[in-house]
């Protein structure tokens, strides 16, 4: 993802408190308690009120946590310990990393010159956006949206002491998140983002590649469409290969010629002879990557 675009998306005000299933009363009650990040010093106590992509992973962030049955001084803490960690990541060599990464996978077979270029260019522009505000919270889903790894926060009770981990799964297999304490919680972005994807306020789509955003569209018609009896997903190395959806076998001409039809080359069927007739089975479209 060009990092350019991810300011924009972490920042618009998008979402209402009905999108967050959370009273407003409630939003604003954590906000005087000093639970929300400073980009939240702006919501009012009225039904109206608006929230960017990071004010509402954070309000599903405190909300896991208090169905966790954590307090809400717990939950304070906490955002000072993500602060803590966020701030200390000074090591500007190891913060631009993914960034150059990132960007010399985007223009691979482009010049030297053209990608140290943009390489400036991104690292300018990554400086901008610090410059301008960016809360900790919002450093976080930065790195989030960017890297497009699992992701998540790891909360954990360490000795009697709520303690935190921020995790994103890097390329070579950083599984730190299986560590394992007494009493642990462990809040997915993932999710949050499965549960956003099915919002009409997501406007983030750009968070999809063109294969990602196709392979919804076919699921969400298989699972639609009476026509389908079982769906399969194949992937390899994380990579999406294919799609087969199996479908009920027509009853008549007319109903294998609709399939034809609507479905083209990606239908495909069995044929067996039997008394000299051509019998037609186990039809199923198929989508490859």
């Amino acid at each position: 993802m060009d990092v350019h675009n991810l300011l924009p998306i972490i920042q618009e005000k998008v979402y209402s408190a009905k999108d967050l299933g959370v009273a407003s009363r409630t939003i604003y009650h954590w906000k005087t308690e000093g639970l929300l990040f400073n980009s939240h010093n702006d919501i009012e106590k009225n039904m109206m009120m608006r929230f960017s992509l990071s004010e509402y992973f954070w309000i599903r962030v405190i909300q896991n946590c208090r169905d966790y049955g954590m307090s809400l001084n717990q939950i304070k803490n906490l955002k000072a310990k993500i602060i803590d960690k966020v701030r200390s990541f000074d090591n500007l060599e190891e913060k631009y990393k993914p960034l150059i990464k990132g960007v010399r996978e985007m223009y691979k077979g482009k010049s030297e010159e053209f990608i140290q270029g943009k390489i400036d260019s991104t690292i300018k522009y990554f400086n901008y956006v610090e410059d301008k505000g960016r809360n900790d919270f919002e450093e976080v889903l930065f790195a989030v949206l960017y890297n497009r790894n699992p992701s998540g926060i790891l909360i954990f009770n360490n000795e009697g002491e709520i303690n935190t981990d921020i995790y994103i799964e890097s390329d070579d297999g950083n599984k730190n998140i299986r560590r394992f304490y007494n009493s642990h919680l462990y809040i997915s972005f993932d999710e949050i983002f499965v549960e956003l994807g099915l919002s009409d306020h997501f406007k983030q789509k750009e968070l999809l590649n063109d294969d990602e955003k196709e392979s919804i569209k076919i699921i969400l018609w298989a699972i639609r469409s009476d026509d389908t009896n079982k769906i399969e997903i194949r992937k390899k190395s994380n990579t999406l290969k294919t799609i087969k959806v199996g479908l009920k076998d027509p009853k008549s001409n007319e109903e294998t010629e609709n399939y034809k039809k609507r479905l083209g080359s990606n239908l495909e069927f069995k044929t067996k002879i039997f008394k000299g007739k051509h019998n037609l089975f186990d039809f199923h479209y198929t989508r490859n990557f």
